[in-house]
């Protein structure tokens, strides 16, 4: 019995996986025709920075604060607070905020992307886009796939800096650290290479984002459970997805 169930998550697998890739090279098709509309997008983009800004700032703020508290007495105490700027500023931009930041997008809005195509799905508003003869992939999906891989690195960014300015901040009311003394080393060592690396992360996880999201919502069968199944799913799929393109990027880029 469980070999039949291990057998058939295996071949679910490989279906999911292969729903996926088409939907990604029919996505990268109609993009690279120039199939997709401009305000459509903008409108996307404007939801989604709206959607995701407050949760990823939250978190960046946050994990600012506990790399002032942590790291900034032992660097400070061993005279080497002239270099928790640089510390700070590489793991901020090039791991933390990409890694978090995206694992929040894909929370706040991969999920909710799931859930809105799982429910046309199974009141069949696919299937009446395919009667009028629309392509449901670049009326609904393009917009969003789009929106997030142009404006979701942005957001990151944004939080990186954001991150970085909380950790001196921390760093500056526990041990008075100066302005100078904490951004001397990021214009010493900081590269754009680095900026590159965040920018590049950023928009990889929100492409995988968005094509796990759209490829559970759209393969849905069933009612509101399976809904819920298809939200889940996505959730744990992104953060598996994420976790393993990062490290396969910072071992290409390192």
């Amino acid at each position: 019995m469980r070999l039949v169930q291990v057998k058939q998550g295996i071949d679910q697998s490989f279906s999911l996986l292969g729903r996926a890739a088409k939907n990604g090279a029919e996505i990268g098709y109609l993009i690279a025709w120039g199939r997709f509309n401009l305000a459509a997008l903008f409108k996307e983009a404007n939801f989604l920075v709206y959607s995701v800004i407050g949760p990823v700032m939250i978190i960046s703020i946050a994990l600012g604060v506990v790399i002032g508290v942590q790291l900034g007495p032992e660097f400070i105490s061993r005279g080497l607070g002239s270099h928790m700027g640089i510390i700070s500023a590489l793991t901020m931009t090039r791991e933390l905020i990409p890694v978090v930041g995206s694992l929040m997008i894909a929370t706040q809005y991969g999920t909710g992307l799931a859930a809105e195509l799982a429910n046309m799905k199974i009141t069949e508003q696919i299937d009446a886009l395919k009667v009028f003869g629309v392509n449901h992939i670049e009326y609904l999906v393009v917009p969003k796939f789009l929106a997030a891989v142009i404006f979701c690195p942005i957001v990151i960014w944004i939080a990186s800096l954001v991150s970085i300015a909380a950790c001196y901040t921390t760093t500056w009311l526990t041990h008075s650290l100066s302005f100078k003394g904490f951004t001397g080393s990021i214009w010493t060592y900081f590269q754009i290479s680095d900026i590159t690396l965040c920018f590049i992360k950023a928009a990889a996880f929100a492409a995988l984002i968005i094509l796990i999201a759209i490829t559970l919502g759209l393969n849905v069968k069933g009612g509101a459970k399976e809904v819920g199944k298809a939200t889940t799913l996505t959730v744990i799929l992104s953060f598996v997805a994420i976790v393993a393109v990062d490290f396969l990027i910072t071992t290409i880029y390192l």
